[in-house]
């Protein structure tokens, strides 16, 4: 198997406002249209590693519920019966374009010990190699760290940094990070490009996630922090948008673009 060249690989990730209809159930539209684009992608020779939320949203449909419990082990239990569901609807659009879907769960711990970190990385690898799209996720059914203290978006900076990829797309239902709050300011500026050197995190207005995320744009510029060196880039973009992943890569315009000088 051929080796990786770390300028092809491309970490996306995914938000459950995405990935999940308001009505709980699994939003097929989007997951054919980011399953296409990586397909595309793939075409190119581009080699993608997609970081998806979604699993406590469709445990929370399984179970009929309309409103996400705070119980730490109810929120275990629903993530571990909805992420059936989430790695299935993608595997079924993957299996459209002759790619195959592979599952894995990771914790920030595991970023924390040498050994397992090293075994996930060459885990990853292996998988791309072989032609896989990993699909990652946080192993919430057996931690805790992750349901209490964030969502996918600084799990997906850590993979990012751990796979040494050149780029890490974060997709969401915003075009982007503005100067203030655009659901609460009407005169709210979309910020195109942002040096995270001299970035103040107090002094942005992000508001909260959706009902079925946990994170919000601020653990997004977190993991923009922990993953950015001079010679990588985050994106934040709209994925609702038609072809927006193809179109960023393409011409590397659109949403606001997180770098480090």
């Amino acid at each position: 198997m051929s080796k990786i060249n770390s300028s092809d690989l491309i970490v996306i990730k995914v938000g459950s406002s995405l990935t999940t209809l308001p009505s709980g159930r699994p939003n097929l539209k989007f997951i054919k249209s980011i399953c296409n684009q990586i397909y595309q992608l793939n075409k190119k020779k581009f080699k993608v590693v997609l970081v998806s939320s979604g699993a406590i949203a469709q445990g929370m449909k399984i179970w009929n519920l309309t409103s996400k419990p705070n119980s730490i082990d109810y929120l275990q239990a629903l993530s571990a019966s909805g992420q059936i569901g989430l790695v299935n609807s993608y595997q079924n659009e993957f299996k459209k374009f002759d790619l195959i879907a592979a599952q894995v769960l990771l914790s920030h711990s595991d970023f924390k010990v040498k050994k397992r970190s090293e075994n996930a990385k060459k885990s990853i690898f292996n998988l791309i190699k072989l032609g896989a799209i990993p699909i990652i996720n946080e192993n919430d059914s057996i931690s805790t760290e992750e349901i209490k203290y964030g969502d996918n978006d600084r799990l997906s900076g850590k993979v990012a940094s751990l796979l040494d990829a050149k780029k890490l797309i974060i997709l969401t239902d915003q075009e982007g990070l503005f100067n203030k709050n655009p659901e609460e300011n009407q005169d709210a500026v979309l910020i195109n490009k942002l040096n995270i050197k001299n970035f103040n995190l107090g002094k942005i207005s992000f508001g909260k996630s959706g009902i079925f995320g946990r994170g919000g744009m601020r653990t997004k510029i977190q993991a923009a922090q922990e993953f950015l060196t001079t010679k990588k880039e985050v994106r934040i973009a709209n994925g609702r948008k038609k072809d927006n992943l193809v179109d960023l890569i393409k011409t590397g315009k659109g949403g606001t673009k997180i770098y480090l000088s």
